[in-house]
């Protein structure tokens, strides 16, 4: 373990599961993966599961995870289970604290990719999957900054944050619809192309971009 779990041997590893995510393999495989996460992990932290019940559910899991000081919230899921985590850790455009009384290292993003779709984790190299890699990187707990887009639309009153991507328009529309077809596994993102070319329309679009850090950081902490 890296120097802050061992200094903190109490601190919370909070997972948060999406059970519905990959038409329900996520939860069988989460399932297969537990034991040994608690047997390499358990003796030096609190292992502490939360399972999804509907959309922004993992917003609000991941922002009181932060509050109460966490060493790490890990998404365990797809794309769509990332993103509400790491949205956890923002809220009214700036990174949530934690709650009086706790001044120890910072809570760290962490990810066991399961899902359909995992664009993140390929980013990294890591396999999706593959549930002994993933026990090793979080074991290891390796941490590292990774910078955070925020994204503002004007009649938006909640803003977003994504890491490594954020479409707009044309793919972003062959997102939503390959998310209706999940039940087909990959193949929905062929669905999802071929839909949206059918019904795309040019549009003009008018963009602002501002470079600024967050809360005085380049980025958050990531377990890699």
């Amino acid at each position: 373990m890296a120097p802050d779990a061992i200094a903190n041997p109490q601190r919370d590893y909070v997972f948060v599961v999406n059970p519905t995510g990959a038409n329900g393999r996520t939860e069988q495989q989460w399932k297969k993966m537990l034991p040994e996460l608690k047997l390499r992990l358990g003796k030096d932290c609190n292992i502490c599961e939360a399972l999804t019940t509907g959309p922004t559910h993992a917003v609000e899991i991941a922002r009181e995870a932060v509050r109460n000081g966490a060493a790490a919230v890990v998404a365990v899921g797809g794309d769509g289970t990332l993103h509400e985590v790491l949205n956890g850790f923002f809220e009214d455009g700036m990174p949530v604290q934690s709650r009086e009384g706790y001044s120890g290292p910072r809570t760290a993003l962490g990810l066991i990719p399961m899902g359909t779709g995992s664009d993140l984790a390929r980013c990294f190299g890591w396999k999706s999957n593959d549930k002994l890699e993933a026990i090793h990187r979080i074991v290891k707990d390796r941490r590292r900054r990774i910078d955070v887009g925020r994204v503002q639309l004007p009649d938006d009153k909640v803003d977003r944050y994504f890491l490594n991507v954020a479409s707009l328009h044309l793919s972003a529309k062959a997102g939503h619809i390959a998310s209706m077809y999940k039940r087909f596994g990959n193949l929905c993102y062929v669905i999802g192309a071929l839909k949206a070319f059918r019904s795309h329309e040019n549009r003009d679009l008018r963009t602002r971009l501002f470079l600024h850090s967050i809360g005085g950081a380049s980025g958050m902490v990531i377990i890699r």
